[in-house]
């Protein structure tokens, strides 16, 4: 039946034809794309939703990493400080050794100097330095330090009893650490 139709008009009919098939599949391919953005449209909101929560989250993660941090250095050094306040506390306070010292000392015994100290495992040696008034009140001393339980040893060297009177002295004293075993 083509063949009865004028050229001209089939060529009317053929451009007509075209234009029909092309705006059909236009039409079926922009159904096709609305369905598909219609479907996948909620799942790209809920991922970027997502995500955006997973960021925060990670940023917060981050923050509390670095509060931890600062925490943890604080807390190292609060328990460095109450550790030296513990030791300290515990530690006897120089002021005893003086004031034993001091008891321990008599009229023929005279102090110039004493010298005291903590290292970190407790008491340093102390050292007095003094006049005595002779030999037998030096050894006498040395003898009365030996006796009290806070004291290890006496070192007075033999030098010092060279002379009879007026004996200048200097006894290094190891005291006993109160924290070992």
């Amino acid at each position: 039946m083509i063949n009865l139709i004028p050229s001209v008009a089939r060529k009317e009919l053929l451009v007509e034809y075209w234009i029909r098939v092309v705006s059909v599949w236009a039409i079926v391919w922009a159904i096709a794309l609305f369905a598909a953005t219609s479907i996948l449209l909620p799942t790209y909101v809920l991922v970027n939703l997502q995500t955006k929560a997973q960021q925060a989250s990670a940023a917060e993660a981050s923050q509390q990493v670095a509060n931890y941090e600062t925490v943890s250095v604080a807390l190292v050094q609060a328990s460095q400080q109450a550790r030296i306040i513990m030791d300290e506390v515990q530690a006897t306070p120089l002021s005893e050794y003086l004031a034993l010292f001091s008891k321990l000392q008599d009229a023929e015994i005279q102090f110039s100097g004493i010298t005291l100290g903590r290292t970190e495992a407790g008491p340093a040696p102390a050292t007095i330095e003094g006049i005595a008034s002779d030999r037998q009140a030096l050894a006498s001393f040395r003898d009365r330090l030996l006796t009290d339980e806070r004291i290890e040893a006496v070192d007075l060297p033999i030098s010092h009893l060279a002379q009879g009177k007026d004996i200048p002295f200097s006894i290094t004293i190891t005291l006993v650490n109160p924290h070992s075993p």
